[in-house]
C-alpha cells in the first residue's frame, strides 16, 4: 500500500498532519473493529485500516515528518525498509521520543522469523486483530488492568545489519493506555 492508497483508506487528503491521521485512525478503528461492531466484513476493514495507518507511520517516522510528495510511480513497499534518519534502537526495550512507542533490536534473525515469532507471542499481551505479512505488521488489542482498551502495533524491519521492531500505542478510548514499558517487555520476555 503506497501513501495516496493509505491516505484515501483513511478518508484524508495529502496535506492531513499527523494529529489529524492518528485522530480519523482511532475514530475508524472504533468504529469498524469486529470486538466493537458485528457488522459484517469488519475485520477485513480493521486490517485496511491498520495497514494503512502503518504505512502512513512508516512515511512520517511517527509523525516526526510531514507526509511525503505522492509518487506518480509506485515506489519500493513501505513496511520493507527504516528511514535513513531514523534514530538506532538500542538491544533492550527502549522509550522512543513519543508518548507511546518503543524500538527494540532482536538480533541477527531474519525480519520473517521475527515476525513469525512475534506473531506466536501476541497472546502474551493480547487478542491478535491485525496481520499484514507484506509489511511486517501486527496489531495486538491490549487489555491491562486499570488502564482502557489500547493498540499495540508491532512494525518488523531491517537495521543495518540486525533487525529491529518499532512499537506504538494508542489508547482506543480518550483515556491515556497503559504503559507500553510494560506490555513491550512482556512481548519480548514471549519472543
Amino acid at each position: 500500500m503506497e501513501v495516496a492508497e493509505a491516505l484515501t483508506a483513511l478518508q484524508l487528503g495529502p496535506g492531513a498532519t499527523w494529529g489529524e491521521i492518528r485522530a480519523r485512525y482511532r475514530r475508524l478503528l472504533r468504529a469498524h473493529h469486529p470486538d466493537l461492531t458485528s457488522d459484517p466484513g469488519a475485520a477485513d476493514r480493521t486490517a485496511r485500516l491498520t495497514a494503512a495507518y502503518a504505512v502512513l507511520q512508516k512515511a512520517t517516522d511517527g509523525g516526526r515528518r510531514p507526509l511525503p510528495v505522492p509518487r506518480a510511480t509506485p515506489g519500493p513497499r513501505a513496511g520493507r525498509r527504516a528511514a535513513p534518519d531514523e534514530p538506532k534502537p538500542r538491544a533492550r526495550a527502549d522509550r522512543a521520543s513519543g508518548p507511546g512507542s518503543a524500538g527494540a533490536v532482536v538480533g541477527r534473525r531474519s525480519p520473517e522469523e521475527v515476525f513469525r515469532r512475534l506473531r506466536a507471542a501476541a497472546p502474551a499481551v493480547g487478542n491478535l486483530s491485525g496481520v499484514d505479512p507484506e509489511t511486517l505488521t501486527l496489531q495486538i488489542l491490549v487489555e491491562a488492568p486499570g488502564a482502557p482498551p489500547a493498540q499495540l502495533l508491532a512494525e518488523v524491519y531491517r537495521r543495518d545489519e540486525d533487525t529491529a521492531i518499532m512499537f506504538t500505542l494508542e489508547s482506543l478510548t480518550a483515556a491515556p493506555g497503559p504503559p507500553i514499558e510494560a506490555i513491550v517487555k512482556r512481548l519480548l520476555a514471549a519472543l
